[in-house]
């Protein structure tokens, strides 16, 4: 998949706070946001796998290729 356009990346700037948020990345995976506001931690649960991504930023969520599906 090629860049993501810069309307969803607005969107996502938006909708990356909160916990919930279904997202899906370049490579083509699926996942769920968790959001630990005190820890200022965000987490991906990537679908139909053990895998769970940290970030410390919605910026950093988005430079790592992930948006809101």
């Amino acid at each position: 998949m090629g860049k993501w356009s810069e309307k969803l990346i607005e969107l996502s700037e938006e909708y990356l706070e909160y916990s919930g948020t279904r997202v899906k990345s370049s490579k083509g995976e699926f996942g769920e946001l968790e959001i630990d506001h005190d820890k200022k931690m965000y987490s991906i649960y990537v679908s139909n796998s053990d895998q769970i991504l940290t970030f410390n930023s919605v910026n950093q969520i988005i430079n790592a290729g992930w948006v809101v599906d």
